[in-house]
């Protein structure tokens, strides 16, 4: 006889966090700004823990590109704002191995930074 609870458990260990994926579900389901920049930090955090890096930079730039596409807030707050959750995906970044994704990371850094500076 099948012990279906140690294959629904080797399941979710091949799969990774379910966490993960209820949360991307959710995630369309929001409309506002906030809530999906919420929910990409999120899914980010879920992602790092399971030292799946690239994902988790890949939605700490998702997080930062919402941010930056905010019509209510002034460009410097917005590129205030945004410039921690590029910098939480250059951390990740680094902790793999893709070079073009640190590489444009970086590059995008810069320029917010740029951004906040006072002229």
């Amino acid at each position: 006889m099948v012990d279906f609870s140690e294959v629904f458990r080797v399941e979710k260990m091949r799969s990774g966090n379910p966490l993960v994926y209820l949360l991307k579900e959710q995630f369309g389901s929001f409309s506002a700004s906030p809530q999906r920049v919420d929910m990409c930090d999120w899914i980010a955090k879920c992602f790092y823990q399971l030292e799946q890096y690239g994902d988790a930079g890949s939605w700490y730039e998702a997080a930062g590109r919402l941010i930056l596409s905010e019509q209510s807030a002034p460009p410097t707050v917005k590129a205030l704002t945004a410039l921690d959750e590029y910098e939480k995906a250059l951390e990740c970044y680094g902790h793999g191995d893709d070079d073009g994704a640190f590489s444009e990371c970086s590059t995008m850094i810069r320029r917010l930074k740029k951004a906040c500076a006072p002229a």
